[in-house]
Formats: C-alpha cells, sequence, structure tokens
C-alpha cells in the first residue's frame, strides 16, 4: 500500500530571473512528508527553504517540477485558485509577520476570514477563539504597530491559525526574536503539533535542532536538500 504523504515536492526546480542574470534557487527537489509531521528545513540563508516554502503554499510556481499537497497538484493552479487553496489549507508565519500595521490585532486575526463572508460577530468571535489560545486577546485593539515583538508574533501565529488549515508553514519564525521569545515560539509550535498538524519550518536557528518533538530536520544548501536526519 503506498505510504501516504500531505505533502510532495517532485524534482522542483526554481530559477529566477534578474537584471544581473538567472539565479537558481532550487534545484531538482524531491521531498516528501507524512500528515501529522513536524520537519525542520535547515541551511544557510540562500540556501532554497524560503522558496520552498512558497512553492508549497502556492505563492509562486516551479519553473519545473511538481508539488502536490493532500493528493492536489499546485503548482500550477490558477491564482484564484492558489489564493482559495492557501486560504483553506495553508497557514503561514511570515519571517517580519506581515501585519497590517494601521489595523488592530482583531483585525490583523480575521483578514483571512473576510473572503468567507460570514457576519462580523462570528469573525470576532472565531479570531478571538484563537487569539485567546495564545494569550493576545488582552491586545484586541491595539494597532498592530504599537504591539512588541512577541505580541506581533503571537498575533501572527493566531492568524496563521484562524481558518484552522491542516498545514502550517513558518518562514525563519524567530528571526526577529530574542533567545527568550524564541523559546516561547518553541513551546507554541509543540502545542500545535500536538493539535495534528502538519508543520514545516524553515530556520537556520540552532534553537529548533534536536528538539524532541521534531520528526525530521531536512537540510538544504544551494537550492538543494543534502542530507536528512530523524
Amino acid at each position: 500500500m503506498r505510504e501516504r504523504h500531505a505533502i510532495e515536492v517532485k524534482s522542483v526546480s526554481k530559477i529566477f530571473e534578474t537584471a544581473a542574470g538567472s539565479v537558481q534557487a532550487l534545484e531538482a527537489v524531491d521531498l516528501a512528508i507524512r500528515p501529522n509531521e513536524l520537519v525542520i528545513l535547515k541551511g544557510p540563508s540562500g540556501s532554497g527553504k524560503s522558496t520552498l516554502l512558497s512553492l508549497i503554499a502556492a505563492l509562486q510556481k516551479p519553473t519545473c517540477g511538481e508539488v502536490v499537497v493532500e493528493n492536489e497538484r499546485v503548482s500550477k493552479l490558477p491564482d484564484d485558485f492558489a489564493a482559495l487553496y492557501r486560504r483553506r489549507r495553508i497557514g503561514f508565519i511570515f519571517q517580519k509577520f506581515n501585519l497590517i500595521p494601521t489595523l488592530s490585532a482583531l483585525e490583523n486575526v480575521y483578514t483571512p476570514l473576510l473572503p468567507e463572508r460570514i457576519g462580523e460577530r462570528e469573525l470576532e468571535e472565531k479570531a478571538l477563539r484563537v487569539m485567546e489560545e495564545f494569550s493576545i486577546a488582552h491586545k484586541r485593539d491595539e494597532r498592530a504597530a504599537a504591539l512588541s515583538g512577541g505580541e506581533q508574533q503571537r498575533v501572527a501565529i493566531a492568524r496563521a491559525l484562524v481558518n484552522d488549515p491542516p498545514i502550517l508553514l513558518a518562514d525563519e519564525p524567530t528571526a526577529n526574536l530574542d533567545a527568550k521569545l524564541s523559546r516561547e515560539f518553541i513551546g507554541f509550535l509543540e502545542r500545535i503539533r500536538d493539535e495534528g498538524k502538519t508543520i514545516v519550518v524553515a530556520t537556520h536557528d540552532p534553537l529548533f535542532f534536536d528538539l524532541p518533538f521534531v520528526d525530521r530536520q531536512i537540510e538544504m544548501h544551494d537550492g538543494r536538500v543534502v542530507g536528512t536526519r530523524r
């Protein structure tokens, strides 16, 4: 019986065209991630980790190869369908959080729900439920720009999870945090994993290496997968 995978990356390459010429961000990457697995993508800046996450999230398309998520080929989805796919299946925690600075914490969290056309009261209830889980509901009316780094991160986590997606992607999630807040995020990550989500974290932060609840560490270098460690 064929093993079930949440994410499959099949011979994927990604080339960016720049004024200085072509840049190969990924080269012939093969990767399979099982449901409910927590995987760390490790490697130096420029190794292709963030590009790989963006392809899994259908934020970009591969130059060649195929990305399959929960048995759906997402690598060539038209933009409208890619947006729907992200809304229903992917939670994404960005390196710089990507909050809208002029909106409140609550408004930032429920932004992914707006296309669902549900009432304002239900929007707020869903957002507050997940904000309470990450101890940030008391900042509901604060503008994002006024929040501390740790508070912004908790808002970003809540926003990524407000749709209860089966897959969570995090791109260098501790890059802008001190060691204490980074350890706090790792605690959040363990809780989220225990909820049964599939999680992929791209990082070069050594705090993530050798965590007991991580299933695999996948090492990348120059756009290739060069090693796997359990």
